[in-house]
């Protein structure tokens, strides 16, 4: 995905609400390429590659006629034609252990994807127990942190 242009972000809208559905998967498209992308479960990041027909509506578990927008966030329209800097994944760590100055993470949990779009970020979370996205860098604080694969030299 480095180096290559978002083309297209959907969410799942629920009509009879008025609303995006956090709970379903978000859809990327990048550079001819579609991926899948959820974060609505603690410590689970699910994302694959997809071939999803935007036109067809999605199922769920319940009696909603959703249905895939692009402007069902009001984020995604500033995705759409910004370039894939880096890919990452976000952790968090619920709390800090030790005694003295050695306090340390007690764990790391994983938290969310994080798209770097040059100057700014597309960062997708989980936000208690739906997905949650948002413009700009995830958090730099000691209980998060991002593993950026994919960073160019």
């Amino acid at each position: 995905m480095v180096g290559e242009r978002v083309t297209g972000v959907w969410g799942v809208w629920i009509g009879e609400e008025g609303e995006w559905f956090a709970d379903l998967p978000v859809l990327l498209a990048i550079g001819g390429r579609q991926a899948a992308v959820c974060v609505n479960r603690l410590d689970l990041l699910s994302a694959a590659p997809a071939a999803i027909d935007t036109g067809t509506a999605p199922t769920s578990w319940n009696d909603w006629s959703p249905a895939w927008r692009s402007d069902a966030h009001p984020v995604l329209d500033e995705v759409v034609g910004r370039t894939v800097t880096a890919v990452g994944v976000t952790e968090r760590s619920p709390g800090l252990a030790g005694a003295g100055g050695g306090q340390h993470p007690l764990a790391w949990m994983l938290t969310g994807f994080a798209l770097e779009l040059g100057d700014t970020a597309l960062w997708g979370y989980n936000a208690a127990d739906e997905n949650g996205l948002r413009i700009g860098w995830p958090p730099k604080e000691e209980h998060y942190r991002t593993s950026w694969f994919s960073k160019p030299s």
